[in-house]
């Protein structure tokens, strides 16, 4: 076990390793700021002019409000999924030449 523990310490002190998790943290840091303001820009709308999302479509009784909910949902997870892709396809990467260099599994 303690050998597992000094190749943990030298992957940290890696500086690869250290690049990587500081871009991971920059990226998921900027879509979770993403996401946040696709949201307070919505409740924001509602909440200080309720009379845009109030708007019928044409002569129907769904208003404006219920199709610009749904895209602020889809947002959030086609946000997530840029996430999952991006993590999966570039930091995962990263890891995975890191094990094999330190040979950690």
């Amino acid at each position: 076990m303690q050998n597992n523990e000094n190749i943990e310490a030298a992957i940290i002190q890696n500086s690869q390793f250290k690049q990587m998790v500081k871009a991971r943290n920059r990226f998921a840091l900027y879509l979770s700021f993403s996401v946040l303001l696709i949201y307070f820009v919505f409740i924001g709308v509602a909440s200080f002019s309720p009379q845009i999302l109030a708007q019928t479509l044409g002569d129907r009784v769904i208003t404006i409000g219920m199709p610009i909910a749904a895209l602020v949902i889809i947002l959030s997870w086609l946000i997530t999924g840029i996430y999952i892709y991006i993590t999966n396809q570039h930091f995962d990467r990263i890891k995975a030449q890191l094990k094999r260099e330190y040979q950690y599994e």
